[in-house]
């Protein structure tokens, strides 16, 4: 039997929950990185979604949203 209170699970699911927003947030960034490293290889974004089978506003917004030229949301803690 559980000895928590409602209030503690709770807190402890909010918790929780920004855990795991931080961490995609830090998987977007590795991903945008992953893509900016395609681009530089091929040439293109492009040719980087022709490559894994993507449509390129997929790579287009992945890079504009979490690619190195774009600074973390202030307060960000996580890389």
């Amino acid at each position: 039997m559980s000895t928590t209170s409602w209030r503690e699970r709770v807190d402890a699911e909010n918790r929780r929950q920004r855990e795991l927003r931080a961490e995609i947030t830090a998987s977007a960034r590795r991903r945008a990185a992953a893509f900016e490293d395609g681009v530089r290889e091929l040439g293109s974004k492009s040719a980087v979604a022709r490559e894994i089978g993507i449509d390129v506003r997929a790579v287009r917004r992945a890079i504009n949203e979490y690619g190195t030229a774009t600074a973390p949301p202030t307060g960000s803690t996580s890389e």
